[in-house]
């Protein structure tokens, strides 16, 4: 007996408008209705990929803005340092 595309059209209007017949369990594998368990699971896994690197992105913000304040106290420093350093070579003549 061979299969047409009448029979092909046929079978898929069936398997769209009786999805309770489970006739995919008979044409297609395990492998195959294990995809949408896999992307769901994925899906998921993506999730919470994106709101750890959301936090990783405010953490690393907030150490950018820490890193940019010490670099500000060090010139800071770095100045107070000079102006002792003037201070003291003026005191030494």
């Amino acid at each position: 007996m061979a299969f047409d595309v009448k029979d092909y059209l046929d079978l898929v209007r069936l398997l769209r408008e009786h999805p309770k017949w489970e006739l995919r369990r008979l044409v297609l594998t395990d492998e195959l209705l294990t995809i949408p368990g896999l992307v769901r699971e994925l899906a998921e896994a993506q999730r919470r990929t994106e709101e750890r690197v959301g936090r990783l992105e405010a953490v690393m913000e907030e150490l950018a803005e820490v890193q940019w304040r010490t670099q500000e106290e060090i010139r800071a420093l770095e100045l107070t340092i000079k102006t002792l350093r003037r201070v003291r070579r003026a005191q030494a003549r």
